[in-house]
C-alpha cells in the first residue's frame, strides 16, 4: 500500500513494478495512474524513477503540482485510491490506452491522508535511576 500526503512535494513510493518486466515487452518509463475510490476522478504521471531493480522500485512523486511528466499530480483531497502503474516507451504519455503503452505492472491501493502514516515515538529514559552499584 502507498502512503501519501496531499498538497506536498518531495514524496517517495515503493512498489515492485519491475517483476512485470519478465511477461511484457521491454519498455524505458512507468505510467503511474491514481483513482479516487468515492469520485473516480484520475490523477495520472509518468513515474521519476530513482532506483529500479528486481527487488523494488524507489520513484519520487509530488501530490502539489500539475506537472505529470515530472511526476507530479495534484491531489488535494485525503481519502483511499487505487493506483495503476503500466510500462512504457514514452516519457510525456500519460493516457494508458495510447499506443506507447506496452501492458500493466502493477496495481494496488493507496492511502492518502494530511498526517503521516506513522510516527516514530520518541522515549525519554529516566537518568535518576541506579540500577546497580
Amino acid at each position: 500500500m502507498i502512503h501519501l500526503q496531499p498538497n506536498t512535494g518531495n514524496q517517495f513510493i515503493y512498489v515492485s513494478p519491475f517483476q512485470a518486466r519478465k511477461f511484457l515487452a521491454s519498455f524505458t518509463n512507468y505510467l503511474l495512474i491514481f483513482t479516487n475510490v468515492a469520485t473516480e476522478e484520475t490523477f495520472a504521471c509518468v513515474m521519476s524513477v530513482a532506483v529500479d531493480n528486481a527487488r523494488y522500485t524507489k520513484a519520487g512523486i509530488g501530490t502539489d503540482g500539475a506537472s505529470p511528466e515530472d511526476g507530479e499530480v495534484l491531489i488535494t483531497e485525503s481519502g483511499l485510491y487505487t493506483y495503476e502503474i503500466y510500462g512504457q516507451n514514452s516519457d510525456t504519455n500519460i493516457d494508458p490506452t495510447d499506443a506507447t503503452v506496452v501492458g500493466l505492472c502493477e496495481i494496488g491501493p493507496c492511502k492518502v491522508a494530511d498526517s503521516a502514516a506513522w510516527t516514530i515515538p520518541s522515549v525519554t529514559i529516566p537518568d535518576n535511576v541506579l540500577y546497580y552499584e
